[in-house]
């Protein structure tokens, strides 16, 4: 997010540091300040403060500043109750700790929603409806999560691939076809292995679906469709990715649903009828019942 840029404030110089630092500390009171007052304040040129902006991806100024109040009033709603970051202190006993959980999960949900565009969750779901084959990956901890996608989706026909590793994850996005569909997981946006697969997937002509945090970065600049996922974790001082988490997979879980939803009955019997299948199998191999059973 830019409010972590400009606090890492990576690879500024001197100036750029001071222009950062006043961003940060007006906030919204950017709204009425042109790069021209913001110059004469640090004693600087007016192509300064343009370029810093440039630095952060935008075109310049104005089309800077309108993203980050956008940012800063994201980051002023809802999440009332609990801190993402450290939603407990060390001094809360268990009881206090389970209801503050809590607590994040629902405001993480409620968040999740609210960040979700009605036309990007349905162009999502029509190219995940329509694929051949969805690729799931992911460079961080929420690969795990992949998995129980692909178990709901399988039992109703689809068929997804998880892929873990870089390198593995680079060769299928190298072959992947106009009818099948890459789902980048990446909280930043920003993490080489991501934008690697990513970059791939769009240069062989690939859909691409990135789930990752509010506002611009790299990652949705190259999708087709972005959902968002609630982003109030900071990458680094965060007691655990209990947001990215919850955000992620009710995402996930929403793009299964509407899926299935499409063909309601059909999917619905298709799957009783798989996991009943399964069960049998199971059950038939396992050698415990079996004896049981004689």
């Amino acid at each position: 997010m830019l409010v972590e840029q400009l606090r890492e404030q990576a690879g500024f110089s001197p100036i750029e540091c001071s222009i950062a630092d006043y961003f940060l500390e007006v906030g919204d009171a950017l709204h009425d300040q042109s790069a021209r007052s913001i110059a004469a304040r640090l004693h600087t040129a007016p192509s300064t403060v343009s370029r810093l902006c440039k630095r952060l991806g935008y075109e310049g100024y104005t089309d800077f500043r309108d993203a980050y109040l956008d940012e800063l009033r994201y980051l002023s709603s809802a999440f009332i109750s609990i801190d993402a970051n450290q939603p407990f202190r060390k001094s809360d006993d268990a009881r206090t700790i389970a209801a503050k959980i809590g607590t994040l999960y629902r405001e993480t949900v409620d968040d999740t929603l609210q960040l979700t565009e009605t036309e990007a969750l349905g162009r999502a779901v029509e190219l995940v409806a329509n694929a051949r084959t969805v690729f799931v990956h992911s460079a961080g901890p929420q690969s795990y999560l992949a998995e129980d996608f692909v178990d709901k989706m399988a039992r109703i026909g689809r068929r997804i691939v998880v892929a873990y590793k870089g390198d593995t994850s680079y060769f299928l996005a190298s072959g992947v076809r106009p009818d099948e569909v890459f789902i980048e997981l990446s909280y930043s946006g920003e993490t080489g292995n991501a934008l690697r697969v990513a970059k791939r997937v769009k240069e062989v002509g690939g859909k691409l679906i990135a789930i990752t945090s509010y506002g611009r970065n790299t990652l949705s600049e190259l999708a087709d469709v972005t959902l968002r996922v609630s982003t109030r974790e900071k990458l680094v001082e965060k007691l655990g990715c209990y947001s990215m988490s919850i955000s992620t997979m009710l995402l996930l879980d929403v793009l299964y649903s509407c899926v299935l939803a499409r063909d309601y009955d059909r999917n619905v019997v298709r799957r009783v009828k798989i996991t009943r299948s399964y069960e049998q199998f199971r059950d038939s191999n396992n050698p415990i019942l079996h004896d049981r059973r004689e």
